[in-house]
């Protein structure tokens, strides 16, 4: 992997490349893989970042529980941006996981969840307005002021 960490800082944006997909390769066929790229993610520069991010993509959606796992005790912010970004992508398939994070302790996470569900948009609807229907208070306002900001819903 360290090499492959390496490539990714790389002049060279073929190596760069190369580099994504060979780690996510790896990833794919050992899932604990993730785990480097991620904590390589926290470490990295915007650069770095961006590139591990798109290696997590590259994954495909069984990276998606690693990260909602890794979000729920993350606080820095820049790092929730990129685990945001990653799982938006993936769109519905996110949605019930990323709803999940607004029970969280971590407002970071909670967050990160309602912007990446906001990015989402109309795929995320229904489970928002089941989610706003929550006893728990927190889900509740989480879903509903990411519903107020995609104009469906007013307090």
């Amino acid at each position: 992997m360290e090499e492959l960490l390496k490539a990714i800082k790389s002049e060279n944006l073929d190596e760069r490349h190369a580099a994504v997909s060979k780690m996510a390769e790896r990833a794919r066929e050992n899932p604990n893989a993730s785990a480097d790229i991620i904590s390589a993610l926290r470490k990295s520069d915007i650069s770095g970042r961006w590139y591990l991010g798109r290696a997590l993509l590259k994954i495909g959606p069984s990276v998606i529980p690693v990260l909602i796992k890794e979000a729920e005790t993350e606080t820095e912010a820049d790092v929730q941006k990129y685990f945001g970004a990653v799982l938006a992508s993936f769109g519905k398939e996110s949605v019930a996981p990323l709803v999940g994070l607004f029970s969280s302790e971590n407002a970071a996470a909670r967050g990160m969840a309602g912007a990446a569900l906001e990015k989402i948009g109309e795929p995320a609807l229904d489970s928002l307005l089941d989610a706003a229907k929550s006893e728990n208070q927190t889900v509740k306002i989480c879903a509903g002021l990411v519903l107020m900001k995609l104009g469906v819903y007013s307090y």
